[in-house]
């Protein structure tokens, strides 16, 4: 059907552009890895909690309102854009006056010059918003992708190129900036249509509502994670920060090059399905069989070599981070088993529970972390697998309510995907066990592992008749068909 296609097509685009922004941040990262110290990582990382606590200002949902709308016109879309200004001029201004402040943290004159510069970021994305998300109401990935690629490819070279001039931290700020830059000028390009600076009020109460309650759901999240980061360095210093700073961000490389990919094609597509008064019942547990079939070994696979995996990309300076890396990714994988939970609250139009779940989530989250510092990193990892469980028990009955599915549903689902996980990393398993998961073990056993690993999750997809082997075999399929029809042409 046509919208079977668009979001097949969709995730295509989707796909080539974080491919593209995983190699980029990944050879960046490497870089910056191999430059800058942990400690230098951990003042950025302290000014980025700081930046991120404020943020949560503008954690009002006000791209997903677009997208969810019933109907899209001017009124709405200045109203938007009004409050958007508003709160990105409020946010921009609290961020440099509290840059004496973030100088003031834990002593270090780094956190101040870094505040001084991100406080323009906000300013910037006020110019990127309504075309960036009116584009992707209309499920236009194809425009998303190349200005995500266009921005990344600028953004790591000022990057890159400021750290070799020797800007240390700094660097990182100016990457950020450039960013947004770029952001604005792609956006405002592509989407030319949809770029606006009209203002209006006349439909703001409905949008402050939602908003309110997005804030509760997104900002509570956005700040216990940034007070979590500031306990981290207050009991166990900048280094630890910044070493767990560097596992979570690796763990997140996975999450948001796939998770997120995902996400954000498959709440397009739920949104629509909701306007046309469709249950979800055979979209979820499709997703939720796609999911786990692919980030279930990703992420296991992840916490297997995390050792070796952190010696060859980043030295023997950041092994300490091979573990909470290890933990961070089993969480993630426990996470997993409940996708698409946000997508499915705000679609259905229940952010106000949500919201009260968010509460009860992260303050018990909070409440492990903070008991893990106590244990150095590995009790605040381990915290976090903590989280996880407590948020699947939390969720999973309204997410089964609302989607009109229950636990017999999601069972031959789990079984499936974690046999497929099992045949996936047995062989990179088996070469650590055989070298006592030394971090030193050869990477090429471990390339090698992987290969047959994945050849023999193919092969279990196969034997499952998943379908999740023919959306990847038909793009494959597609190309050569246009490689041979292109032959035929010339000749």
């Amino acid at each position: 059907g046509i919208i079977v296609f668009s979001v097949r097509r969709s995730f295509a685009w989707m796909a080539l552009s974080q491919g593209s922004l995983f190699v980029m941040q990944f050879g960046t990262t490497l870089v910056v890895a191999r430059l800058l110290t942990p400690y230098e990582m951990g003042v950025f990382a302290i000014a980025v909690s700081i930046v991120g606590l404020l943020s949560t200002l503008r954690a009002l949902g006000l791209s997903s309102y677009i997208v969810r709308a019933a109907n899209l016109n001017a009124s709405l879309l200045s109203s938007v854009f009004t409050i958007n200004v508003a709160l990105a001029a409020l946010l921009s201004i609290i961020i440099g006056g509290l840059s004496v402040l973030g100088g003031a943290l834990l002593n270090e004159p780094g956190v101040q010059h870094l505040l001084q510069v991100m406080a323009i970021l906000p300013l910037l994305s006020i110019f990127e918003f309504l075309p960036m998300a009116n584009m992707e109401r209309r499920g236009e990935f194809r425009t998303i992708a190349l200005v995500n690629i266009a921005k990344s490819i600028f953004s790591n070279i000022i990057l890159v190129t400021m750290v070799l001039a020797g800007f240390s931290y700094m660097s990182l700020a100016y990457g950020q900036v450039a960013s947004a830059v770029m952001g604005v000028v792609s956006a405002s390009i592509a989407g030319r249509r949809y770029v606006s600076v009209r203002f209006g009020i006349a439909d703001w109460r409905n949008i402050i509502k939602y908003g309110l309650q997005m804030l509760a759901i997104s900002g509570i999240d956005t700040i216990t994670s940034r007070i979590s980061e500031l306990l981290l360095a207050r009991f166990l210093g900048l280094g630890a920060l910044g070493l767990y700073s560097r596992a979570s961000s690796l763990n997140g490389l996975l999450w948001d090059n796939i998770h997120v990919l995902i996400a954000r094609v498959v709440f397009v597509d739920f949104a629509e399905q909701r306007r046309q008064g469709k249950s979800l019942h055979h979209s979820y547990l499709r997703i939720v069989k796609t999911v786990t079939a692919l980030l279930w070994p990703a992420f296991i696979g992840l916490a297997i070599i995390s050792g070796p995996l952190i010696l060859t990309l980043y030295g023997k300076n950041w092994v300490s981070a091979a573990v909470p890396l290890s933990l961070l990714s089993i969480s993630a994988a426990v996470l997993v088993s409940i996708t698409m939970t946000w997508e499915v609250f705000v679609i259905c139009q229940e952010t106000a529970t949500q919201a009260r779940f968010e509460f009860i989530r992260t303050g018990v989250g909070l409440a492990f972390f903070a008991a893990g510092c106590v244990f150095g990193l590995v009790g605040v990892a381990t915290a976090k697998i903590g989280e996880a469980i407590f948020a699947v028990i939390l969720y999973r009955p309204h997410l089964e309510r609302m989607t009109n599915t229950c636990l017999q549903d999601f069972i031959p689902i789990y079984i499936q995907s974690a046999t497929l996980t099992v045949i996936a990393v047995l062989p990179v398993m088996l070469v650590m066990i055989i070298n006592e998961w030394s971090p030193n073990t050869p990477m090429l056993a471990i390339f090698a592992a992987i290969l047959v690993g994945m050849g023999s999750w193919l092969i279990g997809l196969r034997v499952f008749r998943h379908h999740l082997l023919d959306e990847i075999l038909q793009p494959i399929s597609l190309f050569f068909i246009a490689m041979r029809a292109s032959r035929v042409r010339k000749s």
